[in-house]
């Protein structure tokens, strides 16, 4: 018979480490819930042009107008016909308080028709507003204009 002549090990004390750890991917876990939710996709996937301007975007009332490639509109997420376009954006301008800092931010696509475009903010233009803004995407300019 064989006795042992150490101290006996408590079946219990064998979860110490497990606290840590399950501490640890909790505070994971609420750090990639809060870090998901920081922007909100858009209603269609656009590829914006691209451009040189390195001015950023200023932040200021308005709202957003997502021109697909297809020439499919959206303000704020909603799908909008171009003959309603100036009617939906004057009444934004009416419901922000008509103040001057508002602006229509436009997201179009790089692959959409010039001419598709320009009778977009010929609508924008019929509502009255003056503030519009495209949004682009930085590319660094080539030096000495080589080909």
């Amino acid at each position: 018979m064989i006795i042992s002549s150490g101290a006996r090990k408590s079946s219990l004390g064998n979860d110490d480490n497990v606290i840590p750890l399950i501490n640890v991917v909790f505070l994971m876990l609420i750090f990639f819930m809060i870090a998901g939710q920081i922007s909100k996709s858009d209603a269609v996937k656009t590829v914006p042009p691209d451009s040189i301007n390195d001015r950023p975007f200023a932040e200021t009332p308005g709202i957003e107008l997502l021109v697909a490639d297809t020439g499919a509109l959206f303000i704020d997420d909603k799908p909008v016909g171009i003959d309603q376009l100036s009617l939906r954006v004057a009444d934004a301008f009416r419901q922000s308080g008509g103040s001057d800092q508002f602006q229509v931010t436009v997201k179009a696509d790089r692959f959409l028709p010039v001419s598709r475009l320009q009778s977009v903010l010929g609508e924008i233009r019929k509502s009255g507003i003056v503030r519009v803004s495209l949004v682009t995407k930085l590319v660094s300019a080539s030096v000495g204009g080589g080909v």
